[in-house]
């Protein structure tokens, strides 16, 4: 079972691969550290990373970490799910200077509240796929 997740993990990184999808993936899994885009010449921050600027067009971009403290916005959790394991806990952080991003929120549902700080952890679904979660700080 962990080769077929490791092998379907592989062919959708590789199909939805712009050039910045595949080193996003990359990066994640060996540094376990959390980077997006950053354009060099107007300074905007894309999340998801994307292979040039769209703010500005600009065909270069930059890596950057993201900050691992964020704030949670909102949460969820559901009896059946696709793309996460029910009954995970699903929710929307706002990170400082890139904005609001939808992850995997490492709590009880009941231990949650809006405008609580949360902390950027790496999550491995398989040694080829680490994403990003949120753990509560404190």
């Amino acid at each position: 079972m962990k080769e077929q997740i490791d092998a379907y993990t592989k062919r959708a990184i590789d199909h939805h691969d712009d050039g910045a999808t595949g080193e996003y993936y990359r990066l994640l899994r060996e540094t376990k550290k959390f980077h997006t885009t950053k354009c060099p010449k107007c300074e905007h921050t894309a999340y998801p990373p994307r292979p040039f600027c769209p703010a500005c067009f600009h065909d270069e971009v930059d890596w950057v970490d993201i900050s691992g403290e964020a704030t949670l916005y909102a949460f969820t959790t559901q009896s059946r799910a696709l793309r996460f394991v029910a009954p995970d806990v699903i929710g929307i952080v706002e990170v400082p200077g890139v904005g609001r991003i939808a992850t995997k929120i490492n709590a009880k549902l009941s231990d949650l509240k809006i405008g609580q700080k949360v902390r950027f952890e790496p999550f491995e679904v398989s040694d080829e796929l680490v994403v990003h979660s949120y753990t509560p700080v404190g």
